[in-house]
């Protein structure tokens, strides 16, 4: 039995996935972002939910580490990766081209390398240009796109099947958006009235894809695959059930008379004498020091008990007192529900001063995950 555990309700994950086909439509293409160990749940096992789906398109990764660790998995549907990836590194890139991975262009020695593979596996591969529309991040400029799609178009082993693009606030600034909408419109037109024609046009992320009508044929879905909300207005467009829940088990109860300081630098003075419950859980796991200390809640026998004191590396102390019937080896749920009691990434976001992908995604990948169905 582990100290401390990560469960993943697969159903969750299966019901997202069922949400955001549904929005989409049947002939747009939905393709599920799994980078970052799949924000914290698990890149194996979320990715093999995505390929058995018949919703599902495409995988989307990070790099190209990502999509060898998925293929040598055995995933069949096609991957995307969507940020970088090694020309230097022969094997993988040959391994990635044979198995058909999609990858983004941003710059021109990638248009070389690739084409030079394709010619040397006599394979066509499939590339899309990354427009920046402003989000200041990977991409090519708006006003390179025509110089990049002809070098892409005459590279006989390249096929520009897409052209993509990243919103930076779609979840928060509705004006900003339309504008990075509009400017990568103006590129779509321009690229097309040259001749250059791209089946695969995506702009949209979990919150776009809630919160504007969709104009483009794909949508890559990222934290709202997980049952997380991207902004509290997406709450009122899709409904989504979250899929991780944490817990840890009490390893000593013990109570302090008045006046105990607790944890490291004294932060928490007692005022009556205390009960502690002291769980085996620290920042090293992920439960941020900053945010958590003195500030967190979680749920024992159903009730939310505040932490006391800083978070340790890997311990921490709830406050128990009153509390009945607790015993070593109880449950303590730091994301999750007991009755009616909850704490969510979005709670564990607001103490620390971040987003809940920050909270998912830092969680220790050595904590065993167990999925249920």
């Amino acid at each position: 039995m582990p100290h401390t555990w990560i469960e993943i309700d697969t159903k969750a994950i299966k019901h997202n996935l069922a949400q955001f086909r549904k929005l989409l439509g049947k002939n747009k293409l939905l393709m599920p972002v799994v980078k970052a160990n799949a924000y914290g749940h698990g890149i194996f096992e979320i990715a093999k939910i995505c390929d058995q789906d018949r919703g599902v398109d495409r995988i989307c990764v990070v790099n190209d580490d990502e999509a060898q660790l998925l293929l040598e998995s055995g995933i069949k549907k096609p991957i995307m990766i969507l940020s970088f990836y090694d020309l230097t590194d022969e094997y993988k890139m040959y391994s990635l081209v044979r198995a058909g991975v999609i990858f983004p262009i941003y710059r021109v020695d990638q248009i070389e390398t690739l084409n030079k593979i394709g010619e040397t596996t006599s394979k066509k591969i499939k590339v899309q240009l990354k427009i920046d529309t402003g989000a200041g991040r990977v991409g090519i400029l708006p006003k390179d796109a025509l110089d990049f799609g002809k070098k892409i178009s005459a590279s006989k082993f390249l096929n520009l099947e897409g052209l993509w693009s990243h919103f930076a606030s779609s979840e928060s600034d509705g004006a900003y958006t339309k504008q990075q909408h509009s400017t990568f419109k103006q590129t779509v037109n321009q690229l097309e009235k040259i001749g250059i024609k791209i089946p695969v046009k995506h702009m949209a992320c979990s919150a776009s894809t809630v919160l504007f009508p969709q104009e483009y044929n794909a949508a890559r879905i990222g934290l709202s695959t997980y049952g997380l909300y991207p902004s509290p207005k997406a709450k009122k467009k899709i409904n989504l059930k979250p899929a991780l829940s944490w817990h840890t088990r009490i390893i000593q109860i013990k109570t302090l008379p008045e006046g105990s300081k607790i944890s490291y630098g004294g932060t928490y003075t007692a005022k009556v004498p205390i009960t502690l419950a002291v769980l085996p859980v620290g920042y090293y796991d992920g439960y941020d020091r900053s945010g958590m200390s003195n500030t967190a809640k979680v749920i024992i026998k159903g009730k939310l008990c505040p932490i006391r004191g800083r978070v340790c590396m890997n311990l921490c102390m709830a406050d128990i007192t009153g509390l009945k019937g607790v015993g070593v080896g109880d449950k303590a749920t730091l994301i999750g529900s007991q009755g009616k009691a909850a704490v969510s990434a979005d709670d564990l976001a607001k103490w620390a001063g971040t987003i809940n992908y920050e909270i998912v995604d830092k969680i220790n990948p050595l904590l065993p995950r167990i999925y249920t169905k």
